[in-house]
């Protein structure tokens, strides 16, 4: 993993718990061209923020989901 996946991670797991790499591999893969997650970088941030915001939202809510992708823009 790179250093930004692995903050994405850290961030991440204290909302989604042991779902957390899977979901973020699948927000990566499925929605921004088959990136692998492990290979993230600053550039994707804002797309990538923005999925979690929109499939994060519907697992913890609109409000987490919308903390959580500002927590990784800020990354």
């Amino acid at each position: 993993m790179s250093d930004l996946s692995n903050k994405i991670t850290s961030l991440a797991i204290d909302y989604l718990g042991p779902a957390t790499g899977r979901f973020l591999q699948r927000q990566s893969s499925s929605h921004m061209n088959g990136l692998v997650f492990e290979t993230i970088e600053r550039q994707h941030l804002p797309e990538f923020a923005r999925w979690v915001h929109i499939s994060a939202g519907l697992l913890i809510g609109n409000q987490k989901g919308k903390e959580l992708a500002d927590k990784i823009m800020r990354l």
